[in-house]
C-alpha cells in the first residue's frame, strides 16, 4: 500500500513537472487508485522484505501498475510501448530512495494505533492506581518481602513506565518524517527534474495525511 502510494505522488509529480504525457498519467494514477482500493493484490508476488535493497519489489510494483495501466488505455498486457513500467511508472525513481520512503510511510502508519492504544493502555493503569491506593502489599526487592507499599504505587509506577515509552515512541516517529525521495539512486537526484525535486515529496505528505518532508541530505 505505501508502495503504492509512492508511485502516485510519483506519478503526479512528473505529470506537474511536464515530464509525463497527461494519458499515461491518467492512467498510470487511475491504476493506483484501484490497488489502492484493494485490487490487484494477488499480483504482488514478491515480499515487501527482501534482499537486494528492494529492487524486485520494486519493479513488482512497476509492472503490476504499468500492465493495468495498459488495459486501462485499451491495451493488451506487456504492450510496453504504451506504459513501460521503468520508463513511464518508475520515472525519477530508484529502488534505493523508493522503498526506504514507503517502508518509513508503513512504519508510520502502523505507530498511529500504536500510540493509540498505549495511551488507553496508560489511562487505564492510572485508573487502576487510584482504585488500589488503599491495598497495602510488601514490596519486594533481591526476590526477598521489602518495605510496605500501596498496590496503586505499584500500578502508578506502570503508567509511569508507558508514558515514557510513549515519549520515547513520538520522538522515534519525528525521526521518520524526513524521506529521500527524489534522491533516486545514490542521493545525487540524478534523472529528475527540478518540478519533481520540489513536488513529490508534499504530494506524498498530501496523499498520506503524514507530515514527510524531504531530508537535508
Amino acid at each position: 500500500h505505501s508502495l503504492v502510494q509512492v508511485k502516485k505522488a510519483a506519478c503526479a509529480a512528473n505529470l506537474a513537472a511536464g515530464s509525463l504525457p497527461a494519458h499515461k498519467a491518467s492512467a498510470i494514477l487511475a491504476a493506483c487508485d484501484e490497488i489502492l482500493a484493494g485490487g490487484l493484490r494477488g499480483a504482488f508476488v514478491v515480499d515487501a522484505i527482501q534482499g537486494g535493497a528492494g529492487a524486485s519489489a520494486n519493479m513488482n510494483a512497476n509492472e503490476v501498475i504499468a500492465n493495468r495501466a495498459i488495459e486501462l488505455l485499451g491495451g493488451e498486457k506487456g504492450d510496453y510501448s504504451l506504459i513501460h513500467p521503468n520508463d513511464d511508472v518508475n520515472m525519477a525513481q530508484s529502488t534505493n530512495d523508493v522503498i526506504p520512503t514507503a517502508g518509513r510511510i508503513t512504519a508510520l502508519d502502523l505507530l498511529a494505533p500504536l500510540l493509540h492504544e498505549l495511551g488507553r493502555l496508560r489511562a487505564e493503569l492510572g485508573k487502576k492506581s487510584q482504585e488500589f491506593a488503599g491495598v497495602l502489599k510488601i514490596g519486594r526487592t533481591q526476590l526477598q518481602d521489602a518495605v510496605p507499599m500501596r498496590l496503586g504505587q505499584s500500578f502508578r509506577a506502570y503508567a509511569s513506565m508507558l508514558g515514557r515509552d510513549i515519549g520515547r515512541l513520538q520522538r522515534a516517529r519525528a525521526g521518520l518524517w524526513p524521506v529521500n525521495l527524489s534522491g533516486t539512486a545514490i542521493g545525487t537526484c540524478i534523472n529528475t527534474t527540478e518540478g519533481y525535486r520540489q513536488g513529490v515529496v508534499p504530494m506524498l505528505a498530501k496523499l498520506t495525511g503524514l507530515l514527510l518532508r524531504k531530508t537535508d541530505n
